[in-house]
């Protein structure tokens, strides 16, 4: 009996790592006004950012039907094989309440599923370490115990180009948005224990990048054993120098570079630019 792991579509793994590791995506849906489109399948990230700049009303996004996991998850347990939800922080979104009341409704104990207390590059990161988990033929359970510790170690930061989409998608009170429009000020934001909060405010773009170099060598992290993702939203050229900037002064193990789905993107916009990694 082999294990499967089963993720939603908001911790934008890549392709590649999807198809070797026979990853089970099921994915969220953008709502343009009249019309819908599942996360990944439908919509890529191009086609969405695009759609976004043409849009004047603000996309929505809706979770994962109970109905959905229930067939995502029937379909592993027919082929005889364990399932292992990972999904985004239950205080972002209802999917994981959805793929519970899946696991209830099928009634297996071959189910087991976990809030990764992140989103985005944070679930990546923790998605990694249950791949390796699972190639190291754990049991089930003790990877969830492992997983469990290790979800505290989630780092997930990001520089944001505006906040006017976690405003008006009600991730973040107008208040704290209005931040970012004052002096060209560009926050940035961690996503920690199901939260995001704004833990700097950087006057100007072109600051960012040395913001994250200093922040890597404030908080003394070792990268060298470590696979670091690098997240972007139209943004390449930036995620380009932030990552000659890092790569050889760190001497990092291993990166791993992403554009954020469309799901991410309705709540951050463009311009976008993280760094995630497991702290372990």
């Amino acid at each position: 009996m082999s294990i499967r792991i089963v993720i939603d579509s908001t911790s934008d793994v890549t392709n590649e790592i999807i198809e070797k590791y026979n990853l089970k995506v099921v994915p969220l849906t953008v709502n343009f006004e009249n019309e819908s489109f599942l996360d990944k399948i439908e919509l890529s990230s191009a086609e969405f950012f695009e759609k976004l700049a043409k849009s004047e009303k603000l996309p929505t996004t809706s979770q994962v039907s109970p109905g959905a996991f229930v067939e995502a998850f029937s379909e592993i347990l027919l082929e005889g094989d364990q399932v292992l939800g990972i999904f985004l922080a239950s205080e972002f979104s209802g999917t994981y309440d959805s793929a519970r009341i899946a696991k209830d409704m099928i009634g297996s104990d071959n189910i087991r599923i976990i809030d990764s207390r992140s989103v985005c590059l944070g679930t990546f990161a923790l998605i990694l370490e249950a791949i390796e988990l699972v190639n190291q033929n754990n049991t089930i359970d003790k990877i969830v115990a492992e997983l469990d510790k290790a979800k505290e170690n989630i780092v997930a930061v990001a520089g944001l180009d505006t906040l006017k989409y976690l405003e008006k998608g009600g991730r973040l009170s107008k208040g704290q948005a209005v931040v970012g429009s004052i002096l060209n000020i560009k926050p940035v934001i961690e996503i920690k224990d199901g939260k995001i909060n704004v833990i700097e405010k950087i006057r100007g773009k072109n600051k960012t990048i040395n913001w994250f170099d200093e922040w890597i060598e404030k908080n003394n992290y070792n990268l060298s054993d470590k696979t670091v993702l690098l997240f972007h939203a139209r943004n390449e050229d930036q995620l380009k120098i932030l990552r000659d900037t890092i790569e050889e002064k760190y001497k990092i193990k291993n990166i791993i570079e992403q554009e954020i789905g469309s799901v991410i993107g309705t709540h951050t916009g463009p311009g976008v630019l993280g760094i995630g990694f497991l702290n372990k």
